[in-house]
């Protein structure tokens, strides 16, 4: 006992005792934090990356802000902290582009996406494809058409099969893809647009068919580092991890279709 009374008086064992008691993640404090942006439709398959790519890289934290690409184009430009930005859309990143607030060197695009339409689970015996939206879906969901490429490719396809005027006054307009799917999902909307990506966290609704064939554009993620980014060299290395073909299996899961790989 008189041994162990010494012991503590020591000092030296009060810094082995505190070496012990703080968890081995308490001891990296020199991680590097990587902001980044991905648009809301991601956000499963960018969550699991995450996981994956700082069990990697233990000395990396990424932090990513979830939104449409239309807000995160809007935080951009208004000099939000970011690092990389993986739109739904290539109109946001035409206009990131256009200011020169990209590094055009890194630009690619990453993947594919199509589009299909979604009925509530109440009117799938009512509303089996796009022929019966004209007589039996009295709210419509689809994303914002200016900001949402969600919604702008709904709108192109509602266009394209002669819809668009007859369903305008029973749209309803959601912020992002996920919204669009909630507002289906919960009944809030008898039907609406989606990506087919956000099909594998369906609740309840239902697939009822693929949007026709040419009937809007290409859904292309293109993907870019930003030009004020502070770390572009680490951020390099996270965007050359996406196009692996790991990273392209993790899209494929989650719905994607992966237009390359290292």
């Amino acid at each position: 006992m008189k041994r162990m009374a010494n012991c503590c008086k020591n000092p030296l064992w009060g810094v082995v005792l505190l070496l012990f008691l703080i968890p081995q993640g308490g001891l990296c404090a020199n991680r590097s934090t990587l902001p980044i942006s991905a648009a809301m439709s991601l956000k499963d398959a960018v969550t699991a990356l995450k996981e994956v790519y700082e069990q990697q890289h233990p000395d990396i934290r990424l932090e990513v802000n979830f939104a449409s690409s239309g807000a995160l184009q809007k935080q951009i430009e208004q000099g939000a902290p970011t690092e990389l930005f993986l739109s739904a859309g290539q109109k946001q990143m035409n206009a990131l582009q256009s200011q020169d607030l990209i590094v055009p060197q890194s630009r690619c695009d990453l993947l594919g996406n199509s589009l299909v339409l979604i009925v509530a689970k109440e009117q799938k015996d009512r509303i089996w494809g796009f022929d019966d939206l004209a007589k039996d879906a009295e709210h419509f969901a689809i994303g914002y058409p200016d900001s949402v490429p969600v919604g702008r490719y709904a709108k192109q396809t509602l266009l394209s099969v002669g819809l668009w005027d007859t369903l305008q006054e029973r749209l309803v307009f959601a912020k992002n893809a996920r919204s669009v799917l909630a507002y289906v999902d919960s009944g809030n909307a008898d039907a609406g647009l989606v990506y087919s990506s956000d099909t594998k966290v369906l609740k309840s609704a239902v697939v009822a068919a693929h949007a026709p064939e040419k009937s809007h554009a290409p859904i292309i993620y293109p993907v870019a580092l930003i030009r004020d980014g502070k770390q572009p060299a680490l951020t390099g290395q996270f965007l050359d991890f996406l196009k692996t073909a790991e990273a392209c299996r993790i899209f494929a899961r989650f719905g994607f279709t992966p237009l390359l790989a290292k």
